[in-house]
């Protein structure tokens, strides 16, 4: 059985479509599965214990080129079974181009009901459940079925061998030991970047919460403040807050560490070796959680954001704590700004109610 899983679109996504291969693994054995996916998802694959191999897509491409490219690769492995689940619809035009005779997934868009003979039609904007537990789902038309009460036999899995672990750990130790910072102390990831449109909490309130946590924490931490090139605009405000007179006395507790500049691998050996990661929706606050690190997530209250269908996927719930605004929100898929009497919602939640989950996670060892 040879089947191709597309889920060519963000790391998060990515993240929580892996359970699927594990529910195929676990039902047919023998089943050669292999993910289509983006080429910043791929270091998440690596000795994947479910996914056999990946065809990645470089989106800098031209459509020629990554057309020649899957074409090439649907010919040579000759897949019996694919799925849709998100991403580029090229995949899905090249397997019925070809004639797979099985193409399930998603059915949503016009695209998908032209592509897809075993699609499967959900309406996820209703938010019935997890993201995760919608993807499983679509594997109804191959006689694998999810049963919620299963939930916590699935989760996504990310390989990291203990040798890169303490290869890459200790290389940032070192960096942090060039600024000064006391690399004694356990580690503290802060987020507070995103992409796309989902609410998000001030930039100020997260350098707020770090310098907070110290006082209460009394130099148990060095504080993470972890990054990419596309979270610019929220570093910078977490920058402007902490360079204010107030927090002088802080300056050599906190770094700010770019994820892009030495790699995925290396981001997520660093992040495993943390003891909290607080972060929005998005797809670091993913990783975390599937790392095993301790997780409070900050989420909108809009529907479709919700930490209902988008909060960590992980079966262990007292490792994964979130914290949405105290308001009764009545939108599904945007928010109403200024129309809405709770307009802005995000602000709302304090510094002292995130320090509320942190306690409840690290069983009141912070007082």
């Amino acid at each position: 059985m040879k089947i191709v899983i597309n889920r060519s679109d963000a790391i998060g996504d990515t993240i929580l479509t892996m359970p699927m291969a594990q529910m195929i693994k676990q039902q047919y054995p023998d089943a050669q599965i292999v993910f289509i996916i983006s080429k910043k998802s791929q270091d998440l694959f690596i000795d994947h214990p479910f996914v056999d191999d990946v065809w990645v897509l470089d989106h800098t491409k031209s459509i020629i080129s990554k057309f020649i490219y899957l074409k090439e690769k649907f010919q040579s492995f000759a897949p019996e079974y694919y799925f849709f689940v998100g991403g580029t619809q090229l995949p899905s035009i090249i397997a019925k181009m070809l004639k797979v005779k099985f193409r399930g997934g998603l059915k949503s868009k016009l695209s998908t009901f032209m592509t897809l003979n075993e699609g499967v039609r959900q309406k996820r904007s209703m938010v019935e459940m997890h993201d995760s537990e919608y993807n499983m789902n679509l594997l109804a038309p191959l006689g694998i079925h999810y049963l919620a009460q299963n939930r916590s036999q699935y989760a996504p899995v990310i390989k990291l061998h203990e040798d890169e672990i303490h290869q890459h750990y200790q290389s940032f130790l070192s960096e942090l030991k060039k600024e000064g910072l006391d690399t004694s102390r356990e580690l503290l990831f802060v987020h507070p970047g995103m992409t796309g449109h989902t609410l998000n909490w001030p930039s100020r309130k997260y350098a707020k919460l770090i310098a907070r946590l110290d006082k209460l924490c009394k130099g148990r931490f060095i504080y993470i403040i972890s990054y990419t090139p596309s979270d610019k605009i929220y570093i910078e405000g977490v920058k402007s807050e902490l360079a204010k007179d107030e927090y002088f006395d802080f300056k050599d507790k906190y770094y700010f560490f770019n994820g892009a500049l030495k790699g995925l691998r290396n981001y997520m050996c660093v992040l495993k070796k943390a003891t909290l990661f607080v972060g929005p929706s998005t797809g670091n606050t993913h990783m975390a959680s599937t790392l095993g690190v301790d997780v409070v997530g900050i989420y909108s209250p809009i529907k479709v954001q919700s930490a209902l269908r988008w909060g960590p996927y992980n079966p262990n719930a007292k490792k994964v704590k979130v914290v949405v605004p105290d308001v009764v929100c009545g939108e599904s898929f945007y928010c109403a700004g200024e129309s809405c009497p709770y307009y802005e919602c995000m602000p709302k939640i304090e510094v002292e109610d995130v320090i509320l989950q942190i306690q409840q996670l690290f069983a009141k060892d912070i007082n």
